[in-house]
């Protein structure tokens, strides 16, 4: 089995929000909503928000499960367990 997480903070510009940052060693998956390609990394944990986003943790979290934010390739690390 493989784990996926970021292996450095990335910021990005996410729909109307304006820059967010995905913390350094958020879990990721190749899951979309048509099943698993492994040519996106999207964000899996969303544990973060409520403490770095805790005025629109509710909205973002939405956004973010139902929209996705694909991580790039240049980001991720990958450990075998």
């Amino acid at each position: 089995m493989v784990e996926m997480k970021t292996s450095k903070d990335y910021t990005l510009n996410f729909m109307d929000y304006g820059e967010i940052t995905v913390p350094k060693g958020t879990r990721l998956t190749h899951r979309t909503a048509m099943g698993f390609d492994y040519s996106y990394h999207f964000v899996n944990d969303t544990n973060w928000i409520k403490t770095n986003y805790p005025n629109i943790a509710g909205m973002l979290n939405h956004d973010i499960n139902y929209y996705g934010i694909n991580v790039p390739e240049n980001f991720v690390a990958y450990t075998v367990l």
